[in-house]
């Protein structure tokens, strides 16, 4: 022990300032390396970076500046952590043309985006001046010109844009690395290609207005390209001056880093020297001591392990035999007080652990079986192949067997025997291969005598201890009952929804936060929006058919006081300008359910009845006014005969040429002459006129007024729209000029007449409704329009109808005026300059004694159309 010891104490003392020599040297050779190593490694990545940089720096403006702002900083950084004054020096020489060099950068990138400006301008103007031509085109060929020549400069141009193509082609694939290498005295990019091009374009400057014009303006624009070209190319060449100056920097630098690692590596090797002198000098002492110390050892250790190991392990390895052969209740005994002690509590435990494990194990397999056994759903074992391993009592029933070794006999192939579709075990078996376990997979199986039932499958894999799969471990329950109340529910739902959507009504559903539940098909159809997109949406912006304002309030309170409320004669969202107005009945109630509150919209379209109400209400008005017209006619005609009559015939007495007013005048000492002249002097005769003008036109008024209440003896004929159209026309344009002191001719007629058949009417009346649409048509635009217009349209409407539309450009009207403009003795001209008739007259001509349709159609600002349908002449 003492000279273990004095060795100890020897080797300590040596390899103390051995190892405090070795560390100095190593720590002082080993920092100069990593610092070399570092800077190297570092400039080598930056040299790296400025190659990639030169490279691809092209065209990307905010690449080019992150990155060369990187570099500059690296540069600076590298540059103060060097000490070797001769690569600082290089490397700030590196700093400054790599600052040149940025400059360049920039303004190369600057030249490719206006060179790609220009391919965009120039290639828009052609698209101009191939649009202008083509228009030119269209021009003279209308007016029966020459298009030839055009036809030519638009193939030019075509010519022209693809040679542009061409070349915006050729500079997106030019070769950077040649345009760096190249010379200042190299021959221009594209000059050949371009200055074809300028000559080609002559042809458009020597063209006519506005061709000529834009033909100079797309020559300056290629005179302009070519100038950006010879500027890229001799910034490409300083460019590429500039990269090799910075290449050539690099390697200067990278000389000046190699000398530093060969003077590292120099110093190494004498460091290397002096180790190795010292470990050998250590190595002979540790040879000595060694030696001595592994004979003391030796000795010492032959008598230890006698003692202390191998004698406790013999006695360990018999009780491990006895242990292995079948010996799990004698302890271990080892008699002895030290480390194997503990060795022998150790086993003793283990073994009293082990007889417990044992009694658990016994318990857990006894109650596993019984919940086997006793389970209420089905549990079995089966290989991969298909082979049934193990089934528990429900299994057996499920599957129709009468006892588990009758199962275990059968089933040989699980997914021939007791699967409906065989792909649907194949389908789960990959499942299970995926995920190692698949719950409640849905399938259809068979029981023993074939018939099938609905089950849910639980399965996953079992596996050994090297991961190998043994079998397949599952439980499956019988869902035919659920299965069988689904499908009812489903087609219940689908015999419901068939219903909804079957309903000729607009059937909607909400929430209790206005939001779409429900949406029929009749509501698809109405608003042109798919189910699935309107439930969830709100209700307002779903539903358009009617303005959220006229019903949203009312809905509210349904919701909140739970109360079903009626809302009628709703008017709808016009679809279109020209369009009939429709209108709605709404019934809103409450429903409640399960999730919430909510509420039902029943919605009918009311826009037939509304109107065919609004026609009877008219036509009642008409028999009631045209009952009353009748006895008016009969008692005004009386006096009113008189009164012409007397005025004719007081006309007659004051006449000179009657020799009976001659004589009588001269038997009272006068002379019919004076009397004449006294009438003419006083106005007599002015006032006899007036009077007679006055009872003609009583009488007119009496003559429509009697139109309401007879329908006359004219005879119904079959004769073309057209014709009556025209000779009405010339009808109203005489009878307007004399009346109204109007140039009809001074409106524009505008005739849209299709190919029509003849329909059958009474003439004069029919000429009687179109010339008062005309009168009508014509008072409208006098005075309201800078260029009168009326519009005529002849139509079918179908195989039975024709359609006659009157459309004037006048100011229009107002809704109010429109339910108005067919009641008689309506008018909205001033008092005395009519009756009011008119219309009125036309609608009962048209409605009773020719079963047609007179309708209108106005806004304020957008003029009035008046549609007047008759039934056609079939043959």
């Amino acid at each position: 022990m003492v000279s273990f010891v004095l060795i100890a104490l020897g080797l300590f003392y040596t390899l103390s300032g051995v190892r405090s020599n070795i560390d100095r040297i190593v720590e002082e050779r080993l920092q100069q390396v990593v610092k070399n190593s570092h800077d190297s490694r570092d400039f080598g990545l930056l040299n790296s970076r400025l190659k990639v940089f030169s490279k691809t720096f092209y065209g990307d403006d905010a690449f080019l500046e992150m990155e060369g702002r990187a570099l500059q900083n690296s540069f600076r950084t590298l540059q103060s952590r060097i000490d070797d004054v001769q690569t600082a020096s290089l490397l700030l020489q590196l700093e400054r043309s790599f600052d040149d060099y940025l400059s360049h950068c920039r303004w190369a990138n600057t030249l490719l985006n206006w060179r790609a400006d220009q391919d965009d301008d120039i290639n828009d103007l052609l698209v101009l001046i191939q649009e202008v031509i083509a228009e030119k085109t269209i021009d003279v060929a209308l007016q029966g010109g020459d298009v030839d020549y055009l036809e030519q400069l638009i193939l030019l141009i075509s010519g022209y844009r693809e040679t542009l193509l061409g070349i915006a082609k050729h500079n997106a694939e030019e070769n950077k690395t040649k345009l760096l290498a190249g010379k200042v005295d190299d021959p221009p990019l594209l000059a050949r290609e371009l200055e074809q091009l300028s000559l080609r374009m002559q042809t458009l400057t020597a063209s006519e207005p506005p061709i000529d014009k834009l033909g100079h303006h797309l020559l300056s624009r290629v005179q302009y390209y070519q100038y950006l070209m010879r500027l890229y190319q001799l910034e490409m060449i300083q460019l590429g001056e500039q990269g090799r100056l910075l290449d050539n920097l690099a390697g200067q630098i990278l000389s000046a880093m190699d000398e530093s690692d060969k003077q590292a590596a120099a110093a190494a090797i004498s460091a290397r020297r002096d180790i190795r002198s010292n470990i050998y000098s250590l190595l002979t002492l540790a040879l000595s001591l060694l030696t001595l110390l592994a004979v003391s050892f030796w000795l010492s250790h032959r008598r230890l392990f006698t003692r202390h190991i191998q004698a406790p392990m013999e006695l360990v390895s018999d009780r491990l035999k006895a242990f292995q052969q079948g010996d799990h209740s004698s302890p271990m005994r080892l008699g002895r007080s030290d480390e194997w002690s503990e060795i022998e509590s150790i086993f003793n435990r283990m073994l009293s652990d082990l007889r417990n494990s044992v009694s658990a194990l016994r318990d857990s397999e006894q109650r596993y079986r019984e919940i086997f056994t006793n389970s209420l759903e089905a549990i079995f074992r089966i290989s991969l192949s298909g082979q049934m391993l193990e089934v528990n009592p429900a299994a057996v029933k499920v599957f129709g067997y009468t006892s588990r070794e009758e199962a275990l006999l059968s089933i040989s192939d699980m997914a021939t025997q007791h699967y409906a579709d065989p792909a649907d075990r194949k389908a789960m078996i990959r499942q299970l291969y995926r995920d190692q376990q698949h719950h409640n997979f849905e399938c259809r199986l068979l029981r023993k005598n074939k018939e099938p039932f609905w089950a849910s499958v639980s399965t996953h894999l079992v596996r050994n201890e090297k991961g190998e799969i043994l079998y397949i471990e599952g439980s499956l329950q019988d869902i035919s009952l659920r299965k069988a109340a689904q499908e009812s529910l489903s087609k219940l739902q689908a015999y419901l929804q068939n219903i909804i959507d079957s309903m000729p009504s607009l059937l909607i559903g909400i929430d209790d936060d206005l939001k779409v539940t429900l949406w029929n098909r009749r509501v698809e159809q109405e608003s042109a929006l798919a189910a699935r997109t309107a439930i969830g949406m709100p209700l307002a912006e779903a539903f358009q058919l009617l303005d959220p304002g006229c019903y949203l309030a009312k809905l509210r309170d349904t919701l909140t006081t739970k109360q079903p409320a009626r809302l009628l004669k709703l008017a709808g969202r016009r679809t279109s300008e020209k369009g009939p107005p429709r209108y709605f009945d709404m019934l809103i109630y409450p429903v409640s359910h399960k999730e919430g509150n909510g509420g039902m919209i029943h919605l009918d379209d009311i826009s037939e009845r509304v109107r065919l109400e609004e026609m009877m209400v008219r036509s009642e008005k008409m028999q009631s006014v045209g009952s009353l017209a009748s006895g008016l006619a009969h008692e005004i005609n009386n006096p009113l005969a008189a009164i012409l009559q007397n005025v004719q015939v007081l006309t007659h007495r004051l006449s000179p040429e009657l020799d009976k007013n001659r004589k009588v005048a001269e038997e009272l000492g006068s002379s019919i002459e004076l009397i004449a002249e006294y009438c003419d002097l006083r106005g007599c005769n002015k006032m006899l006129q007036a009077i007679a003008s006055a009872g003609q036109r009583a009488a007119k008024i009496v003559e429509n007024m009697q139109s309401f209440s007879r329908r006359g003896d004219s005879s119904f004929v079959s004769c073309s729209l057209a014709d009556l159209l025209e000779r009405t026309l010339e009808l109203a344009s005489s009878d307007y000029d004399m009346r109204y002191h109007f140039a009809f001719h001074k409106i524009r007629i505008v005739r849209e007449y299709q190919a029509v058949p003849n329909v059958y009417c009474e003439p004069s009346q029919i000429q009687q409704v179109i010339l008062s649409l005309l009168k009508n048509a014509a008072q409208a635009v006098s005075g309201h329009s800078d260029s009168p217009c009326i519009s005529l349209r002849l139509f079918a409407t179908g195989k039975e109808q024709v359609c006659l539309q009157v459309e004037d450009n006048g100011p229009g009207m107002d809704s109010e005026t429109v339910g108005k403009v067919f009641d008689p003795f309506y008018s909205t001209r001033e008092v005395g300059s009519g009756t009011g008739l008119g219309l009125s007259i036309a609608y009962f001509i048209i409605s009773q004694n020719h079963q047609g349709q007179l309708t209108v159609a106005s806004e304020p600002g957008k003029g009035t159309c008046f549609d007047l349908v008759l039934k056609a002449v079939t043959c």
